[in-house]
């Protein structure tokens, strides 16, 4: 049989074939999310075969995830051939769109759907958004296209939101809310970016749209009566107290709030400016980054290269994380300031760290500062929630040779010019990741690190640069402290290279940060703080500008103008605590609880009950006056732990329960702090208990200037000897007790210290002698102590509270302990006894301990047999006169008089000899001849013929003879040159001394007087950096003046 085809049967019949093979080769993949959130992981899929570079003929449906939804990232715009057929969302679906996703059709938009910039959702045909169930799409960037009609709500039990809180939606054609028959519901809510239709806006029974901040609809042709018909009928709705302008430019209609011209603020689509006419700041809406700050129109924050802007940050086991995901709002705006938030709320699968950010900036009229400050939220329901650090960095501006201020200041003592950009370009890494060396420019041949710059963030009220080219400077000024972790000891970043941190919650120098467990509230209000730009003609005159300034913010805290937050109580809502702290050691009488740290915390669970370790909750600390008065001011109502701590003394004060309430002063009365003394008679000690190792050889300053331990073997031996009645520890020890170092830097083994010492006929051979140390610092480091013997088995321990790497991040102190070792007298003999300290860990050069100090208790027949009566010290005429007398005296061979500027750095002025044994009073007298102007501290010291001492107090005499005489010393710090002048003075020669703070005389001088009274000291030797004594000795007149030599 023949069979006969026309053209138009084989056409159809090829069309036939083809939609059938089609047809058949399509398939349905659905995502199941048992791998992960990858939305390109094939292994999330319910078919694995899935390619998603072919596409074209299958449909692709998201679900619940089992257990993880989509998070779709990249994808491919240009080829066609990863465009799905159909892409569908069921009403249980839950899918975050980042990337480019462009499915050729779409059945069904349903459940939640997230955009997040830089997002391209492109739909080529109709989108049904909550068709026949509920939708919601969240378009916090990016763009999403429906090629045709948009539908929000569609069909019978349809329901749907968008909010269009970023980014765009574009409508080929109409957009239809709420529309048809079936009555769906919907709801458009336009918060910040832009809906842009082609075609008509049509709105239906249930529909509704709401424009509100910088929202914009805009519609194609004259639509203007349309959309006034929309408002006149409550479907275009916006804020009350607000206008909605709708107007067409001849092209396109507009519908958007107008902005206030008052306003210090202008909002547009991804940032925001504020402006007060100085302060010009532009900050981008989704990550709270101040994107530039210009200052009179000076740019402030660095524009170019990858170290810019200025920005908070979390680190926690979630790793690091900055802000993203925020929404902008105006909190308050008033006729004085305006306050603006961004808040980032905690969005499992969008960002890590489960904890709301909300970041506010505050700026006011007239001003040149932006003050910020941020309240970190963990509600209940939330995940575990670690917090390790959180700050804001902001970088400084720089041409890419030169910075805008070329000064840092951190304190008075840690200022001076940086190397430029250039110079940091040119210089050469080290062993130390954070330390580099200096090859060009007015610091080369030193090494810089951003740890070198490190101090007690509580004692900076302002750091920053200052500029003498520029006349500007750049800091970071504080009214308060108290939401700072740690303390008044934690000490932790601020200005380094280029750079202000603001770390106010830092885990440097072993701080180990806080949890807050899954079902626990939690808030907490860090600042507000001041990023203040100064105006002045010099560095010095900006440094002094910007310390101004931080008096001031600390007069007005807490701020009248910061209300309706919860984190932060008014000053009326917060309470003060009023006393007298006082001391009373029996060792030591001239302890009184002056100048001592005294303040209240709440402890949480991870402190250990420790205030160097709170971290949750807010400190309040301040030092008590001459007298130990003390005043903690505004703090908030709550039930308190009081702490204090003073130099001079081991250990620390607590009391427990103290209240406070509101708008009330909780008086403490007399507070007394009795050292127990429980451990025996004090035989001798080592050092300055103050928390630190300054008082030790390079502690003060040349710690912190990177690779100190390149000094160690040129200056100290292996092992060291120490004769502990020497009494010299600031020259004879090292602040660190570290592996002892080869030349070439590396470690070359252990390092013996031995402390030498003697003890008398008598002592006991039973029981133990106390041995107590106390410890600035520790990392990785066992303790090994012999005595009198270095083959027996020694003993050893770790030192309490290790950690924090002290060391290598240039500091002298981390978090401080107390150890206290059994020393059995059977191990003790009489006469020459030597403890021996080892630190055998050496496996890094980083494993280290400081010592804060160190000393030895026991019977009182190992002490020295004096009893001292009396001890006084008064001025006379221009003299003064010292008189001590003794009820009895045993081996006693004399006594050594010192005296102080400061009542730390003692010098020697002279020796009286004691009269051996005797149990009758004798009496003693010494004349200081040359007091110095001002105060004169005198410490009186008693030695034994077998070479032990003993100090036997101090007294302070205040001689103001010379008031109305002027000394001005300049300049200070000291580079090459220092300049004396003298005034309304009578002396024929004038002689300067300078002398290091250990005593020592590293230049002396003496110039016949001339007419001008001017006299300059040129420095021809290289002096090591640090601080000096200069002692001006005009005749009769004498005045030490301190200075820094750089």
């Amino acid at each position: 049989m023949k069979l006969n085809f026309t053209k138009t049967t084989l056409f159809y019949t090829f069309i036939f074939l083809f939609i059938n093979v089609k047809l058949f080769a399509q398939i349905t993949y659905n995502w199941v999310g048992g791998t992960s959130t990858d939305f390109y992981n094939a292994n999330n899929w319910s078919n694995t075969a899935i390619n998603f570079a072919d596409m074209q003929a299958h449909t692709m449906v998201i679900g619940a995830g089992n257990p993880n939804n989509p998070i779709q990232s990249g994808g491919n715009a240009s080829n066609v051939s990863y465009r799905p057929n159909y892409f569908n969302t069921t009403a249980s679906a839950n899918i975050t769109i980042n990337g480019n996703l462009i499915p050729w059709n779409s059945s069904y938009l349903n459940g939640n759907i997230t955009l997040n910039a830089p997002a391209s959702f492109n739909i080529r045909n109709n989108v049904f958004l909550g068709k026949e169930a509920t939708a919601t799409l969240q378009v916090n960037g990016g763009a999403m296209y429906s090629r045709y009609i948009f539908y929000v709500g569609n069909g019978v039990g349809g329901n749907a939101t968008a909010n269009v809180t970023g980014g765009t939606i574009y409508v080929g054609t109409n957009l239809e809310v709420a529309t048809g028959t079936a009555n769906p519901i919907g709801i458009l809510n336009i918060n910040d970016g832009t809906v842009d239709v082609t075609g008509n806006v049509n709105i239906g029974a249930n529909g509704s749209i709401f424009i509100s901040g910088i929202g914009r609809l805009i519609v194609t042709g004259d639509k203007v009566a349309a959309l006034q018909t929309h408002i006149t009928n409550g479907k275009i709705t916006f804020p009350a107290g607000k206008t909605l302008s709708v107007t067409f430019d001849g092209t396109r209609t507009t519908a958007t709030i107008p902005q206030n011209p008052n306003s210090l603020l202008r909002e547009y689509t991804s940032y925001i400016i504020l402006n007060n006419g100085i302060v010009e700041a532009k900050i981008d809406k989704r990550t709270s980054n101040i994107l530039s700050m210009k200052v009179n129109g000076v740019e402030t924050i660095a524009q170019t290269g990858n170290k810019i802007s200025a920005y908070y940050d979390f680190t926690s086991s979630k790793g690091f994380e900055t802000i993203f995901g925020a929404t902008f709002s105006v909190k308050e705006e008033t006729a004085d300031y305006i306050d603006v938030s961004f808040k980032r709320p905690y969005t499992p699968g969008s960002n890590v760290t489960p904890c709301d950010a909300d970041i506010h900036y505050v700026l006011k009229k007239n001003d040149s500062g932006l003050y910020t400050y941020s309240i970190l939220e963990h509600k209940a329901s939330y995940p575990d929630f670690d917090l390790g650090s959180w700050r804001q960095v902001m970088w400084i501006a720089n041409n890419g040779t030169d910075y805008l201020a070329e000064n840092i200041f951190v304190n008075d003592v840690k200022k001076w010019k940086m190397p430029s950009v250039a110079d940091y370009a040119t210089a050469t890494p080290t062993g130390i990741a954070e330390i580099i060396k200096i090859n060009a420019g007015v610091r080369a041949g030193k090494y810089d690190g951003k740890y070198q710059y490190s101090e007690p963030l509580i004692e900076l009220p302002a750091y920053g640069f200052g500029s003498d080219v520029n006349n500007i400077g750049s800091w970071a000024v504080f009214g308060s402290h108290e939401y700072f972790n740690s303390g008044p000891t934690h000490h932790d970043l601020n200005a380094a290279a280029g750079i202000i941190h603001i770390c106010m919650n830092g885990v440097h120098y072993n701080s180990k940060g806080f949890v807050i467990k899954q079902g626990e509230a939690w808030s907490k209000i860090y600042g507000p703080y001041l990023l203040y730009t100064s105006n002045k003609s010099t560095a010095e005159l900006n440094w002094a500008d910007a310390k101004a300034r931080a008096a001031i913010e600390k007069a007005q805290w807490p701020y009248a103008w910061l209300t309706n937050t919860p984190q932060y109580p008014l000053a009326n809502q917060r309470g003060n605590i009023i006393g007298n702290f006082s001391i009373n050691d029996p060792y030591k009488p001239q302890i009184t609880g002056a100048n001592a740290w005294i303040g209240v915390t709440q402890l949480s669970d991870d402190s250990n009950g420790q205030w160097q370790f709170e971290e949750e909750n807010y400190q309040y600390w301040v030092k008590t006056d001459a007298s130990g008065n003390f005043d903690i001011k505004h703090v908030r109502p709550g039930t308190y732990t009081l702490f204090a701590f003073s130099n001079g003394v081991t250990g620390e004060f607590s009391v427990a329960n103290i209240t406070v309430t509101a708008n009330n002063t909780t008086n403490l009365g007399n507070i007394v702090w009795t050292i127990p003394r429980t451990n025996g008679s004090l035989i001798w000690e080592i050092g300055v208990p103050d928390r630190t190792a300054a008082e030790y050889k390079f502690g003060d300053f040349d710690y912190s200037e990177g690779y100190v331990q390149d000094k160690f073997r040129v200056t100290f031996s292996n092992p060291i000897e120490y004769n502990v009645a020497s009494k010299n520890w600031s020259t004879a020890l090292p602040y660190v007790h570290s592996p002892y170092f080869k030349a070439d830097g590396t470690v070359e083994s252990s390092w013996k210290w031995r402390l030498n010492f003697n003890l008398p006929s008598g002592i006991p051979t039973t029981g133990n002698a106390k041995l107590t140390i106390a410890y600035a610092s520790s990392d990785h480091a066992q303790q090994w102590i012999y005595v009198n013997n270095e083959s027996s088995t020694p003993i050893n321990f770790y030192p309490p509270l290790g950690g924090g790497n002290a060391f290598l991040r240039q500091s002298n102190h981390a978090k401080y302990s107390i150890q206290v070792v059994d020393i059995p007298m059977n191990k003790l003999r009489v006469g020459a006894n030597t403890i021996t300290l080892l630190m055998p860990s050496t496996s890094s050069y980083g494993n280290h301990i400081m010592y804060d100090y160190i000393s030895l208790e026991g019977d009182a027949s190992m002490t020295l047999p004096i009893e001292l009566i009396s001890f006084n010290a008064k001025a006379q005429s221009n003299t003064t006169i010292l008189s001590w007398a003794t009820s009895s005296e045993q081996n006693n061979q004399k006594f050594e008089i010192l005296r102080s500027a400061d009542g730390i750095h003692f010098t020697s002025i002279g020796f009286i000899d004691g009269k051996g044994n005797t149990h009758a009073r004798s009496d003693y007298n010494f004349t200081d001849k040359n007091p110095l102007n001002g105060l004169n501290y005198y410490k009186l010291i008693q030695y034994d013929f077998n070479g032990l001492s003993s100090e036997k107090g101090i007294k302070v005499v205040n001689f103001s003879l010379y008031d109305d005489v002027k000394v001005h010393v300049y300049p200070n710090p000291v580079t090459e040159k220092i300049n004396i002048t003298l005034k309304d003075i009578s002396y024929h020669q004038v002689e300067l001394t300078l002398t290091s703070l250990t005593g020592s005389v590293v230049l002396k001088q003496s110039f016949n007087k001339n007419s001008t009274g001017n006299y300059q000291i040129n420095f021809d030797k290289q002096l090591a950096p640090g601080n000096y004594l200069l002692q001006i000795k005009a005749n009769d007149f004498i005045e030490v003046r301190k200075l820094f030599i750089q």
